[in-house]
């Protein structure tokens, strides 16, 4: 006569440790890496955010300062570092004028500058380059022919 089997072999429960062990570390290591890749995408965002704010701020201090670079610069716990290199100097389109009988012209009036902007919060470091371009505030307002 046999024998009924009341129970598990230790092989059976040595492959059922290791099938379990293999599942939670995958699980683990899935679960820290979707947590880190939230923390980076929070920070980009946040850097994100910020750009528009100081996108205008970088255009303020070109057109009314003429400051080509800044160190100084911090919104909600954002580093800002730009740069801007001048790239034109430009005058407007010829325009028609009745006085002078043709096409009148004004003097250069418009900078356009490269600016790099980079932006630290946390861990995070991102980098734009981007035109802007300004116009020349001090400049008379004096057609020249």
């Amino acid at each position: 006569m046999q024998r009924a089997s009341r129970g598990f072999t230790l092989i059976e429960i040595l492959v059922a440790m290791t099938i379990l062990f293999a599942t939670v570390v995958t699980g683990v290591m899935a679960f820290q890496n979707n947590m880190q890749n939230s923390v980076k995408a929070a920070e980009v965002m946040h850097i994100l955010t910020q750009l528009d704010t100081v996108r205008s701020n970088v255009k303020f201090n070109l057109q009314h300062d003429g400051e080509t670079s800044g160190n100084d610069l911090y919104s909600q716990d954002v580093q800002i570092n730009w740069q801007a290199e001048q790239v034109a100097y430009l005058p407007p389109a010829p325009f028609y004028d009745d006085g002078a009988g043709g096409y009148s012209q004004y003097g250069p009036r418009y900078r356009l500058y490269a600016v790099t902007l980079t932006m630290d919060y946390g861990s995070t470091q991102r980098t734009f380059n981007y035109e802007e371009l300004v116009w020349d505030e001090n400049l008379q307002q004096a057609v020249s022919p």
